[in-house]
């Protein structure tokens, strides 16, 4: 574990009341965990049921805020890692997306977000995409960098296949270059994606299978 200055003013917001206001904030890196807030006892509310973190520091829980601020701009799902950052670019190389065999999507003009940590992601025009195979459903996930994504499940002969493909329709700054491009699960067993006629690289991830998916339905009490 080490701890940094994080010189930024960062307000946490419970409604319209700051449960956090603080121009003291250390972040907290721990190996294998995301960075995490830590701030001077005395920038916290007494309605915060702060949680001791190192000395002198405490930890708000995320979920205990409805909006994070840096600044004055909305922090998604967790602070920034300044040793993070994805890059996005534009490529000619030929895309083409199969799910449970079918052909679903075939492009020359992808968007490539390389991230740290992650497999490239390979975004394509929906004018690529054979939208007609692809039903919109109501998942939503958070990335700190890229901001919400929907979701789009697959229709094929063989049956649908869920949440096959993901977009940001309203990215963050660092995510604007891929608003509204669809993008696959390469390393999910149903979908093929190949980059000049080569299997895209397919590393575990945490949404290697549906696992991640579950548990979106279950929070949402949809399935048991």
């Amino acid at each position: 574990m080490y701890v940094e200055p994080w010189p930024r003013r960062v307000r946490a917001l419970a409604g319209h009341e700051a449960i956090v206001d603080s121009e003291r904030t250390v972040l907290v890196y721990e190996s294998g965990r995301l960075p995490r807030y830590a701030f001077p006892v005395e920038d916290v509310s007494v309605e915060a049921e702060p949680e001791p973190e190192v000395d002198g520091y405490v930890r708000v829980p995320w979920e205990a805020a409805d909006r994070w601020l840096e600044e004055d701009e909305e922090i998604v799902v967790h602070p920034h890692d300044p040793y993070h950052r994805i890059e996005v670019l534009r490529s000619s190389r030929l895309v083409r997306v199969l799910v449970n065999g079918e052909l679903v999507a075939e492009t020359s003009r992808p968007r490539i977000l390389f991230e740290t940590g992650l497999p490239p992601r390979y975004y394509l025009p929906r004018n690529d995409v054979r939208m007609e195979s692809l039903e919109p459903v109501d998942i939503r996930t958070g990335c700190a960098y890229k901001g919400w994504a929907t979701y789009w499940d697959a229709v094929t002969s063989n049956g649908r296949v869920p949440a096959v493909a993901w977009s940001y329709p309203e990215p963050l700054r660092e995510g604007e270059l891929v608003q509204d491009l669809l993008c696959f699960f390469q390393e999910r067993s149903e979908i093929a994606v190949e980059v000049d006629g080569v299997a895209a690289e397919t590393p575990p991830t945490p949404w290697s299978g549906t696992g991640w998916l579950e548990a979106e339905w279950v929070r949402r009490g949809e399935r048991a």
